[in-house]
């Protein structure tokens, strides 16, 4: 019986730390597009990640089923980014610091 409760109470602490917070990274322009996003029933598999290149801050939002490789890359003023190709592929092998700084709830 003491195994169940305590089994219980694991599981219970799990599924309650799984619930992510927004972070204090993200920018401001884009929480609109978050709960945009968290509204639609198509936010399964979103992220959000900062990357460092050149010495600046790009955010891509990635949506695993709906959307492509650094299609949705923005600058840090919320601008969505386009390249040449050169300049594109630079970014690739230059980009660095990737950390996922909001992840879609799921709800």
């Amino acid at each position: 019986m003491k195994y169940l409760l305590f089994s219980s109470l694991l599981l219970l602490f799990l599924v309650s730390c799984q619930k992510e917070e927004l972070n204090e990274e993200i920018p401001e322009w884009f929480y609109p597009r978050i709960e945009a996003l968290e509204n639609s029933g198509e936010c399964y598999g979103c992220t959000l990640t900062k990357i460092l290149y050149n010495n600046s801050i790009y955010y891509d939002l990635y949506c695993g089923y709906w959307s492509c490789m650094y299609c949705n890359l923005y600058d840090s003023n919320g601008n969505l980014v386009e390249w040449d190709v050169d300049d594109f592929n630079n970014f690739l092998e230059n980009k660095k610091d990737e950390e996922i700084i909001w992840r879609c709830s799921d709800k």
